[in-house]
């Protein structure tokens, strides 16, 4: 399960968890996008963002 956070900020933070980003190749600095589904979000790369 994936939580949202809140920083002191006010910023809202999600945690992937370790096993699924070393699965897909995730590592700090890669951009990620939100895409709205009719079930929630899709999460994909970002496109032309080196992996």
């Amino acid at each position: 399960m994936v939580k949202i956070q809140q920083l002191p900020s006010g910023q809202l933070v999600i945690t992937i968890p370790k096993r699924l980003a070393e699965y897909e190749g995730l590592q700090k600095g890669v951009e990620l996008e939100f895409r709205k589904h009719d079930k929630g979000f899709l999460l994909e790369r970002k496109r032309g963002a080196k992996q």
